[in-house]
Protein backbone atom coordinates (compact mmCIF):
# COMPACT_ATOMS: atom_id res chain seq x y z
CA UNK A 1 0.00 0.00 0.00
CA UNK A 2 1.68 3.36 -0.94
CA UNK A 3 1.79 5.83 1.99
CA UNK A 4 -0.12 9.34 2.73
CA UNK A 5 2.34 11.22 1.11
CA UNK A 6 2.78 9.52 -2.03
CA UNK A 7 -0.69 8.73 -2.33
CA UNK A 8 -1.63 12.51 -2.02
CA UNK A 9 0.88 13.82 -4.58
CA UNK A 10 0.10 10.72 -7.18
CA UNK A 11 -3.45 12.03 -6.90
CA UNK A 12 -3.16 15.75 -7.60
CA UNK A 13 -0.61 14.58 -10.61
CA UNK A 14 -3.49 11.98 -11.20
CA UNK A 15 -6.26 14.70 -11.25
CA UNK A 16 -4.37 17.09 -13.48
CA UNK A 17 -3.12 14.06 -16.33
CA UNK A 18 -6.82 12.94 -16.16
CA UNK A 19 -7.60 16.34 -17.85
CA UNK A 20 -6.03 15.98 -20.15
CA UNK A 21 -2.28 17.52 -21.23
CA UNK A 22 -2.22 19.38 -24.90
CA UNK A 23 0.99 20.80 -26.50
CA UNK A 24 0.38 23.51 -29.13
CA UNK A 25 2.71 23.80 -32.13
CA UNK A 26 2.36 26.83 -34.09
CA UNK A 27 4.19 29.42 -35.47
CA UNK A 28 1.13 31.91 -36.73
CA UNK A 29 -0.51 33.37 -33.45
CA UNK A 30 -4.08 33.31 -35.73
CA UNK A 31 -3.64 29.45 -35.42
CA UNK A 32 -2.25 29.22 -31.75
CA UNK A 33 -5.77 31.29 -30.58
CA UNK A 34 -7.50 28.35 -31.11
CA UNK A 35 -6.07 26.27 -28.44
CA UNK A 36 -8.50 28.63 -25.83
CA UNK A 37 -10.88 26.66 -26.96
CA UNK A 38 -9.13 23.28 -26.27
CA UNK A 39 -8.97 24.55 -22.79
CA UNK A 40 -12.92 25.91 -22.71
CA UNK A 41 -13.74 21.78 -23.55
CA UNK A 42 -12.13 21.11 -20.13
CA UNK A 43 -8.27 20.34 -21.65
CA UNK A 44 -5.00 21.29 -20.51
CA UNK A 45 -3.16 23.27 -22.81
CA UNK A 46 0.39 22.61 -20.67
CA UNK A 47 2.36 24.85 -23.23
CA UNK A 48 1.85 26.89 -27.12
CA UNK A 49 5.07 26.39 -28.80
CA UNK A 50 6.55 27.72 -31.91
CA UNK A 51 8.31 25.13 -34.48
CA UNK A 52 11.63 25.55 -33.53
CA UNK A 53 11.19 25.02 -30.06
CA UNK A 54 8.78 22.23 -30.52
CA UNK A 55 11.20 19.39 -29.11
CA UNK A 56 11.97 21.38 -25.90
CA UNK A 57 8.21 22.59 -25.11
CA UNK A 58 7.76 18.40 -25.65
CA UNK A 59 10.76 17.79 -22.80
CA UNK A 60 8.57 20.40 -20.34
CA UNK A 61 5.32 19.29 -20.87
CA UNK A 62 4.84 15.73 -21.82
CA UNK A 63 1.52 15.76 -23.13
CA UNK A 64 -1.15 13.37 -24.29
CA UNK A 65 -1.69 14.89 -27.45
CA UNK A 66 0.04 17.41 -29.76
CA UNK A 67 -1.87 19.83 -32.03
CA UNK A 68 0.27 21.56 -34.80
CA UNK A 69 0.33 24.06 -37.58
CA UNK A 70 0.29 21.69 -40.69
CA UNK A 71 2.94 25.00 -41.59
CA UNK A 72 5.53 25.03 -38.61
CA UNK A 73 8.99 26.47 -38.97
CA UNK A 74 12.17 24.90 -37.42
CA UNK A 75 10.40 21.12 -38.05
CA UNK A 76 8.46 20.33 -40.57
CA UNK A 77 4.87 19.01 -39.09
CA UNK A 78 5.44 16.12 -41.27
CA UNK A 79 8.40 15.36 -39.21
CA UNK A 80 7.27 16.17 -36.26
CA UNK A 81 4.31 13.77 -36.73
CA UNK A 82 6.53 11.36 -37.67
CA UNK A 83 8.90 11.37 -35.18
CA UNK A 84 6.33 11.24 -32.39
CA UNK A 85 4.51 8.37 -33.68
CA UNK A 86 7.41 6.32 -34.16
CA UNK A 87 8.63 6.63 -30.45
CA UNK A 88 8.26 4.39 -28.15
CA UNK A 89 5.47 6.09 -25.81
CA UNK A 90 4.14 7.37 -29.48
CA UNK A 91 2.56 10.80 -28.89
CA UNK A 92 -1.05 11.21 -31.45
CA UNK A 93 -0.36 14.55 -33.45
CA UNK A 94 -3.41 16.59 -35.07
CA UNK A 95 -2.52 19.03 -37.59
CA UNK A 96 -4.35 21.89 -38.20
CA UNK A 97 -4.47 24.81 -40.95
CA UNK A 98 -6.58 27.17 -42.81
CA UNK A 99 -6.60 24.82 -45.83
CA UNK A 100 -9.60 22.59 -46.75
CA UNK A 101 -9.37 18.97 -45.36
CA UNK A 102 -9.62 17.14 -48.21
CA UNK A 103 -9.52 13.37 -48.36
CA UNK A 104 -6.12 14.13 -50.37
CA UNK A 105 -4.49 15.98 -47.07
CA UNK A 106 -5.95 14.12 -44.30
CA UNK A 107 -4.86 10.92 -45.99
CA UNK A 108 -1.28 12.66 -46.46
CA UNK A 109 -1.60 13.72 -42.91
CA UNK A 110 -2.14 10.13 -41.65
CA UNK A 111 0.58 8.60 -43.66
CA UNK A 112 3.00 11.06 -41.99
CA UNK A 113 2.23 9.38 -39.07
CA UNK A 114 -0.69 11.61 -37.60
CA UNK A 115 -4.02 11.11 -36.52
CA UNK A 116 -5.79 13.52 -38.36
CA UNK A 117 -6.08 16.95 -40.28
CA UNK A 118 -8.28 19.62 -39.67
CA UNK A 119 -9.22 23.35 -41.12
CA UNK A 120 -9.64 25.83 -38.82
CA UNK A 121 -11.80 27.59 -37.74
CA UNK A 122 -14.31 26.32 -40.17
CA UNK A 123 -13.76 21.88 -37.95
CA UNK A 124 -12.64 23.49 -34.58
CA UNK A 125 -15.75 21.72 -33.02
CA UNK A 126 -14.04 18.47 -34.59
CA UNK A 127 -10.89 18.68 -33.34
CA UNK A 128 -12.16 19.61 -29.82
CA UNK A 129 -13.60 16.18 -30.57
CA UNK A 130 -11.14 14.53 -31.93
CA UNK A 131 -8.31 15.93 -29.28
CA UNK A 132 -10.91 14.67 -26.59
CA UNK A 133 -11.20 10.87 -28.09
CA UNK A 134 -7.35 10.57 -28.48
CA UNK A 135 -6.81 11.89 -25.11
CA UNK A 136 -9.26 9.34 -23.73
CA UNK A 137 -7.48 6.37 -25.10
CA UNK A 138 -4.31 7.69 -23.98
CA UNK A 139 -5.20 8.11 -20.86
CA UNK A 140 -6.69 4.62 -20.89
CA UNK A 141 -3.25 3.09 -22.05
CA UNK A 142 -1.62 5.05 -19.27
CA UNK A 143 -3.67 3.21 -16.69
CA UNK A 144 -3.08 -0.15 -17.47
CA UNK A 145 0.38 0.10 -17.78
CA UNK A 146 0.15 2.31 -14.65
CA UNK A 147 -1.05 -1.39 -13.13
CA UNK A 148 1.69 -3.61 -14.25
CA UNK A 149 4.49 -0.99 -13.91
CA UNK A 150 3.93 0.28 -10.04
CA UNK A 151 6.10 -1.55 -6.67
CA UNK A 152 3.29 -3.14 -5.05
CA UNK A 153 4.56 -1.64 -1.55
CA UNK A 154 5.38 1.58 -2.52
CA UNK A 155 3.52 2.31 -5.45
CA UNK A 156 6.17 3.90 -7.04
CA UNK A 157 7.69 2.68 -10.20
CA UNK A 158 8.98 -0.42 -10.27
CA UNK A 159 12.29 -1.78 -11.99
CA UNK A 160 10.36 -2.59 -15.63
CA UNK A 161 9.29 1.03 -15.58
CA UNK A 162 12.44 2.41 -14.50
CA UNK A 163 14.87 0.86 -16.82
CA UNK A 164 12.03 1.89 -19.72
CA UNK A 165 12.22 5.47 -18.62
CA UNK A 166 16.22 5.53 -18.31
CA UNK A 167 16.60 4.30 -21.78
CA UNK A 168 13.74 6.96 -22.65
CA UNK A 169 16.16 9.30 -21.36
CA UNK A 170 19.14 8.72 -22.52
CA UNK A 171 18.06 8.41 -26.12
CA UNK A 172 16.70 12.02 -25.78
CA UNK A 173 19.90 13.06 -24.76
CA UNK A 174 21.36 11.45 -27.73
CA UNK A 175 18.93 13.10 -30.05
CA UNK A 176 18.24 16.43 -28.43
CA UNK A 177 21.01 16.98 -26.13
CA UNK A 178 19.35 17.27 -23.01
CA UNK A 179 21.03 16.14 -19.85
CA UNK A 180 19.39 13.56 -17.24
CA UNK A 181 20.58 12.23 -14.13
CA UNK A 182 20.58 8.84 -11.76
CA UNK A 183 20.19 9.07 -7.96
CA UNK A 184 20.19 5.41 -6.93
CA UNK A 185 19.96 4.60 -3.40
CA UNK A 186 19.64 2.11 -0.39
CA UNK A 187 18.26 2.35 3.27
CA UNK A 188 21.12 2.28 5.31
CA UNK A 189 20.68 -0.70 7.45
CA UNK A 190 17.60 -1.88 6.63
CA UNK A 191 18.57 -5.68 7.71
CA UNK A 192 19.02 -4.49 11.19
CA UNK A 193 15.27 -3.19 11.20
CA UNK A 194 14.20 -6.31 10.65
CA UNK A 195 15.82 -8.27 12.85
CA UNK A 196 15.53 -5.99 15.44
CA UNK A 197 11.68 -4.78 14.88
CA UNK A 198 10.46 -7.11 12.54
CA UNK A 199 9.48 -7.21 9.16
CA UNK A 200 6.41 -5.06 9.26
CA UNK A 201 8.52 -2.08 10.79
CA UNK A 202 11.32 -2.84 7.68
CA UNK A 203 8.00 -2.57 5.07
CA UNK A 204 7.03 0.37 7.06
CA UNK A 205 10.85 2.13 6.63
CA UNK A 206 10.55 1.21 3.05
CA UNK A 207 7.36 3.20 2.52
CA UNK A 208 8.83 6.01 4.48
CA UNK A 209 11.52 6.32 2.13
CA UNK A 210 9.29 6.15 -0.62
CA UNK A 211 6.90 8.99 0.47
CA UNK A 212 10.40 11.05 0.63
CA UNK A 213 11.33 10.05 -2.57
CA UNK A 214 7.95 10.78 -3.98
CA UNK A 215 7.69 14.23 -2.38
CA UNK A 216 10.98 15.08 -3.91
CA UNK A 217 10.54 14.23 -7.32
CA UNK A 218 8.68 16.28 -10.41
CA UNK A 219 5.94 15.32 -12.43
CA UNK A 220 8.48 14.72 -15.41
CA UNK A 221 10.98 12.32 -13.21
CA UNK A 222 10.84 8.61 -12.26
CA UNK A 223 10.75 7.29 -8.90
CA UNK A 224 11.23 3.53 -8.19
CA UNK A 225 11.64 1.23 -6.39
CA UNK A 226 14.21 -1.31 -7.67
CA UNK A 227 14.10 -4.28 -5.32
CA UNK A 228 14.69 -4.55 -1.40
CA UNK A 229 15.97 -1.34 0.08
CA UNK A 230 17.66 -0.23 -3.11
CA UNK A 231 15.35 2.72 -5.10
CA UNK A 232 16.23 4.85 -7.70
CA UNK A 233 15.14 8.56 -8.81
CA UNK A 234 15.52 9.55 -12.47
CA UNK A 235 16.02 13.42 -13.01
CA UNK A 236 15.04 14.17 -16.73
CA UNK A 237 16.66 17.48 -18.38
CA UNK A 238 19.06 17.59 -15.15
CA UNK A 239 23.00 18.06 -14.75
CA UNK A 240 25.39 16.75 -12.58
CA UNK A 241 25.07 20.03 -10.17
CA UNK A 242 21.14 19.83 -9.91
CA UNK A 243 21.26 16.40 -9.62
CA UNK A 244 23.47 16.45 -6.72
CA UNK A 245 21.58 19.58 -4.82
CA UNK A 246 18.47 17.43 -5.18
CA UNK A 247 20.06 14.33 -3.75
CA UNK A 248 20.96 16.24 -0.89
CA UNK A 249 17.50 17.44 -0.43
CA UNK A 250 16.37 13.93 -0.48
CA UNK A 251 18.73 12.86 2.33
CA UNK A 252 18.16 15.79 4.41
CA UNK A 253 14.40 14.86 4.48
CA UNK A 254 14.40 11.25 4.67
CA UNK A 255 16.63 11.84 8.03
CA UNK A 256 15.20 15.09 9.22
CA UNK A 257 11.88 13.19 10.85
CA UNK A 258 12.15 10.24 12.81
CA UNK A 259 9.84 7.07 12.04
CA UNK A 260 7.70 6.30 15.18
CA UNK A 261 9.26 2.87 16.49
CA UNK A 262 12.23 2.80 14.63
CA UNK A 263 14.16 6.39 15.04
CA UNK A 264 16.08 7.82 12.56
CA UNK A 265 16.16 6.30 8.98
CA UNK A 266 19.14 7.57 6.88
CA UNK A 267 19.77 6.42 2.96
CA UNK A 268 23.33 6.44 0.93
CA UNK A 269 22.71 7.87 -2.61
CA UNK A 270 25.12 7.65 -5.49
CA UNK A 271 24.72 10.24 -8.36
CA UNK A 272 25.72 10.27 -11.85
CA UNK A 273 24.33 12.19 -14.71
CA UNK A 274 24.32 11.85 -18.76
CA UNK A 275 26.30 12.82 -20.59
CA UNK A 276 29.37 14.19 -17.53
CA UNK A 277 29.40 10.79 -16.41
CA UNK A 278 28.30 8.37 -18.91
CA UNK A 279 26.82 8.38 -22.35
CA UNK A 280 24.85 5.05 -22.39
CA UNK A 281 22.04 3.21 -20.25
CA UNK A 282 24.76 0.65 -18.94
CA UNK A 283 27.73 3.23 -17.99
CA UNK A 284 25.14 5.85 -16.35
CA UNK A 285 24.00 3.05 -13.79
CA UNK A 286 27.14 1.24 -13.64
CA UNK A 287 28.55 4.99 -12.61
CA UNK A 288 25.79 5.95 -10.52
CA UNK A 289 26.06 2.45 -8.57
CA UNK A 290 29.84 2.69 -7.89
CA UNK A 291 29.28 6.26 -6.45
CA UNK A 292 26.52 4.60 -3.89
CA UNK A 293 28.96 1.69 -2.90
CA UNK A 294 31.03 4.37 -2.29
CA UNK A 295 29.14 6.36 -0.17
CA UNK A 296 28.12 2.95 2.04
CA UNK A 297 31.58 2.65 2.26
CA UNK A 298 32.35 5.67 3.47
CA UNK A 299 30.31 5.74 6.26
CA UNK A 300 26.73 5.49 4.93
CA UNK A 301 24.22 9.02 5.02
CA UNK A 302 26.02 10.10 2.28
CA UNK A 303 25.68 11.44 -1.48
CA UNK A 304 28.60 10.98 -3.55
CA UNK A 305 28.97 12.02 -7.31
CA UNK A 306 30.34 9.63 -9.64
CA UNK A 307 33.70 10.98 -11.23
CA UNK A 308 34.21 12.60 -14.17
CA UNK A 309 37.11 11.58 -16.46
CA UNK A 310 39.29 12.66 -13.85
CA UNK A 311 37.83 10.25 -11.82
CA UNK A 312 37.35 13.01 -9.13
CA UNK A 313 34.33 12.02 -6.81
CA UNK A 314 32.87 14.87 -4.90
CA UNK A 315 30.76 14.32 -1.47
CA UNK A 316 27.83 15.84 0.22
CA UNK A 317 28.95 15.62 4.06
CA UNK A 318 26.66 15.62 6.82
CA UNK A 319 26.24 16.37 10.15
CA UNK A 320 23.87 13.53 11.43
CA UNK A 321 25.56 10.09 12.00
CA UNK A 322 24.08 7.09 10.34
CA UNK A 323 21.91 4.94 12.09
CA UNK A 324 23.60 2.55 14.32
CA UNK A 325 27.25 3.45 13.48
Amino acid sequence: MMGATARTKDTRRTATRDQGRILFVADDPSVSAHAQALEQSGLVVAGVAGGAKALVALQRTRPHVVVADAKLQGISAAELARMLSDAQDAIPVVLVGGESATAERRGGAMAAGASDYFQLPAELPLLVARTHQLVAHKLAVERLRAEADRDYLTGLANRRRFRKALGQEVERWRRYQIPCALLLLDVDHLKKVNDTYGHPAGDRVIRFVAEALAEQSRDNDTAARLGGEEFALLLAGVASDRAVAAAERLRRAVCARPLEEVGTVTISIGVAACPSNARSERELFASSDSALYRAKREGRNLVVLAGGETGAQTFITNSVSAAGD
